[in-house]
């Protein structure tokens, strides 16, 4: 694109014509600098070549005469400038038309170092612009890497709560066989007491068949007292029986809920190990993951 000129031609006269009067030779450099360094060379050469060529037209116009003189010199002129006034005008028109070739392509140039001066700024802005977004990028690389580094820590905790939770699952056959063995012992103890009621049972049943004895034998205890005595002492017996049976049942009783309680408290036990292995599975599987956490067998599947 090309630019327009920042001089005009009666500045770059005026200029000349001052410096002509000063007793200086105007040249394109110094009118420039004259003129505060404005418009390139080319312009101001073009335009000092038009005050020039006007210059020489008021030169000749000057040149008055006496008519005879003028004939005299014109004729002797007219032979040594015919031949080379050819030879003149045409080196003349060729250096003007370098002249105004070179101003042409100066104020191309010029335009062409304007545009690319346009150009660089702007890839200038986008060099800050991409300067930018990368110090941005380093930014989001460092939070990535810290949520990296957060996330490798947190799979690691979870392996770690997984293989205790693994553990833990390794021991339930062994919590398993033990409570079996319990429940086991606590059937026996069960099948103990209801004999030992049993026997209570049938102790009470002979008691109160000595006591009816015994009553009717009070009827007749003049004629039976050897026999009354008999009685009593069996029924001290069997009531010391019945006494001995009933610390017996007490004993189991004491025994059972002392087992029902164990059992009660291995069963809660086995309930936290049910649930720290679900959550440990549920943490390694993910949200919605199946894991490991059918693996655990419910208390009440043992039973």
């Amino acid at each position: 694109m090309g630019r327009e000129a920042t001089i005009t031609y009666e500045q770059v006269a005026a200029a000349a014509d001052a410096m002509k009067v000063a007793g200086s030779k105007p040249t394109s450099r110094a009118i420039r600098e004259r003129l505060g360094n404005t418009g390139s060379m080319g312009t101001v050469n073009k335009l000092l070549q038009d005050w020039r060529a006007g210059q020489e037209r008021l030169i000749a116009n000057a040149l008055v005469l006496p008519a005879s003189l003028q004939r005299a010199i014109l004729e002797f002129m007219d032979q040594e400038l015919t031949g080379a006034k050819a030879t003149l005008e045409a080196e003349l028109a060729e250096q003007q038309q370098e002249a105004a070739d070179l101003a042409t392509e100066n104020e191309r140039q010029a335009g062409d170092i304007e545009d690319k001066a346009e150009a660089v700024t702007v890839l200038q802005a986008e060099l800050a612009n991409l300067a930018g977004r990368m110090a941005q990028m380093d930014v989001d690389l460092g939070a990535a890497r810290s949520d990296g580094e957060r996330e490798r820590k947190a799979a690691e905790a979870a392996r770690t709560e997984l293989a205790k939770s693994l553990l833990r699952l390794e021991a339930m056959p062994r919590l398993e066989a033990d409570l079996a063995s319990l429940h086991l012992e606590l059937d026996k103890e069960r099948q103990g007491r209801v004999v030992a009621e049993q026997q209570a049972a049938v102790l009470g049943a002979k008691l109160e068949a000595a006591i009816e004895r015994s009553a009717k034998a009070d009827s007749a205890a003049l004629d039976a007292l050897a026999q009354t005595r008999k009685s009593g002492e069996a029924v001290f017996a069997e009531a010391a029986k019945v006494e001995a049976a009933k610390n017996t049942i007490a004993n189991l009783s004491g025994k059972l809920e002392a087992m029902q309680a164990q059992i009660e408290r291995q069963g809660h036990e086995l309930e936290e190990v049910h649930q720290g292995a679900k959550k440990a599975s549920g943490e390694v599987a993910g949200p919605g993951g199946k894991g490991a956490r059918n693996t655990v067998p419910k208390l009440s599947e043992t039973k």
